[in-house]
């Protein structure tokens, strides 16, 4: 199964709603925040689709506030966690995270926060950044039984 992931719109409307038109194959999309008042402004234009969204820095006032900063999906074998980054440190290291997730037994973990798109390894949790929606950087992951792949793209508006 393809899946969208995607973080940092910050205002990028018109990014947000090209990337998930591009991207039509991907039933479930994975927002990592600071742009939630952009996706609620192109959800209802995607009914079809199954939306994750966790809280970022930039989500924490209003009605956000209820939205989570972590979430969890098992999905095609995998179990998956969800996050920002800001609230794990990620701009300084990948170890906090690293915990939550096989304090829970993931082997994906999504984050964003850093506006860098990077993949790594460790200690049997495959690491994704989209990088920044802002920036014209997303990433599609593929899972399935027994694998992962991730295609970093370009939004080319």
């Amino acid at each position: 199964m393809h899946v969208l992931v995607l973080s940092d719109s910050h205002g990028c409307v018109s990014r947000l709603r090209y990337v998930l038109e591009a991207e039509g194959d991907c039933p479930v999309v994975f927002f990592l925040g600071d742009g939630l008042s952009d996706l609620e402004k192109v959800k209802p234009a995607f009914p079809a689709r199954k939306f994750v969204a966790v809280r970022g820095n930039c989500d924490q006032s209003g009605e956000y506030t209820s939205i989570d900063d972590f979430a969890y999906q098992y999905i095609e074998g995998h179990t998956v966690i969800v996050t920002h980054g800001h609230r794990v440190a990620v701009r300084v290291t990948l170890g906090e995270l690293l915990e939550k997730a096989q304090g829970v037994r993931a082997d994906v973990a999504l984050y964003g926060h850093t506006h860098l798109q990077n993949t790594i390894t460790r200690g049997g949790v495959l690491f994704v950044n989209p990088g920044a929606l802002c920036d014209g950087a997303y990433a599609v992951l593929t899972l399935a039984q027994g694998q992962t792949d991730v295609s970093f793209r370009r939004c080319p508006v």
